[in-house]
């Protein structure tokens, strides 16, 4: 906006943040179901042939993976191309007024998330019978749902390698070596490219072997990266709070301590979230497994919805709470810094504990409340929250806490 006046229902950033977090929490208890009771009825249209001769628990299984596509290419996938990688290019292209922009620009989220899988996934469906898109979308038999659900999934975790290998070209890289040297959007370009051959190796190399059953003359011709795809979780989880670290309100630590200058200050974050990852998977696994808070559950998987939570915290202080601490507050860089990480350590060590316990209470992540709608479970719930508040912040400007007037 040229002119404009911001009007704060509450003047306190704390106070906005507790509301703003109430709030987005209310629209996930809404929207999920709705999500997700739309997608059901896609997927019962499209798939109904090969569903009405597969098993209760396979069409259930099917519901899942069709509903968790739909919200990982278009929500999640896209919302990171749009706000980290391209810098919300064009959300105020037909009007700056809220909500309007934020509305156009989830529709052109929708959009970019299914270019991207018709383009990532379509090309490779031409060959690869678990993508091709008549069998994901229209499966004919019980062994097509199969093969379907096979599919959905790998190509559903392609979410995951976004998130793990092209946030780090914004977070630890700052766009190197676009940034600066070309012109909006072209520097999300050349980001986006530049990151996508990444993702696609990661994607190739991490999720495909984890999660694609491919035999070679009867022998099993995969291994899983770091021996499970729950301790692949794990890490991922631990590895994406360490590299979110330098943006999210580390104000570039702790890599600033080695460097300052790109693309070596990035290649040091990088080294520091691998090995502060693994370690911190390592320490979550002992602490966890002695709490024994979910019974019979992989602790890996528990060490990634614990680290997980971390991040939603991470996150949620980020961009409800404006880094509280703020500058103005703390003038001291390091205190600050450290504050904020304590924060995040100790909220979310909460929210991670509350999470394990009660996740199945909640419609988006455990609970149908009885209509049978897909839920997103232990850890994809958490991305069903966590994305309420993300588009807030950088699709809609907070709005309706934060006005922006004329």
């Amino acid at each position: 906006m040229s002119d404009y006046i911001v009007k704060r229902t509450f003047s306190s950033v704390f106070i906005t943040g507790i509301f703003a977090t109430g709030l987005c929490f209310i629209i996930a208890c809404v929207y999920w179901p709705v999500w997700g009771t739309i997608a059901k009825t896609f997927a019962t249209y499209l798939a109904g042939p090969g569903l009405a001769l597969s098993e209760t628990k396979i069409v259930s299984k099917y519901y899942t993976v069709f509903a968790e596509a739909t919200f990982f290419w278009t929500i999640i996938n896209a919302w990171i191309w749009q706000t980290l990688i391209f810098g919300n290019y064009g959300k105020t292209f037909i009007t700056d007024r809220q909500p309007w922009a934020g509305i156009w620009y989830t529709f052109v989220g929708f959009a970019m998330g299914i270019i991207g899988f018709l383009i990532l996934v379509g090309f490779l469906g031409i060959w690869w019978k678990p993508f091709n898109l008549g069998i994901l979308f229209t499966p004919q038999s019980a062994e097509e749902v199969i093969m379907a659900i096979e599919g959905f999934e790998v190509s559903n975790f392609y979410a995951l390698v976004v998130i793990t290998a092209q946030i780090p070209f914004v977070s630890l890289l700052h766009k190197w070596p676009f940034a600066g040297n070309i012109k909006a959007p072209w520097d999300g370009f050349g980001v986006m490219m530049f990151s996508t051959v990444a993702a696609l190796l990661v994607w190739i190399a991490n999720i495909m072997p984890s999660l694609l059953n491919i035999t070679i003359g009867g022998h099993i011709a995969t291994v899983s990266p770091l021996g499970s795809w729950p301790t692949y979780l794990a890490f991922s989880e631990c590895f994406i709070f360490w590299f979110l670290i330098p943006a999210e309100g580390g104000e570039h630590y702790p890599m600033k301590l080695f460097y300052q200058k790109q693309p070596y200050m990035g290649l040091i974050g990088l080294i520091i979230a691998l090995v502060g990852g693994y370690g911190t998977m390592i320490i979550l696994r002992q602490i966890l497994g002695s709490m024994n808070i979910l019974p019979g559950v992989p602790i890996d998987l528990v060490v990634a919805s614990f680290a997980l939570s971390l991040v939603l915290t991470q996150l949620l202080w980020h961009h409800l709470f404006d880094d509280y601490p703020t500058n103005q507050m703390i003038s001291n860089q390091i205190v600050r810094v450290l504050i904020r990480i304590a924060i995040w350590i100790v909220l979310g060590s909460i929210v991670g504990i509350l999470w394990l316990k009660y996740f199945k209470l909640l419609p988006f992540a455990g609970n149908d409340m009885g209509f049978g709608f897909p839920v997103m479970g232990l850890l994809a719930g958490q991305f069903a929250f966590m994305m309420v508040y993300l588009y807030m912040n950088t699709f809609f400007d907070k709005w309706p806490l934060v006005r922006k007037v004329k």
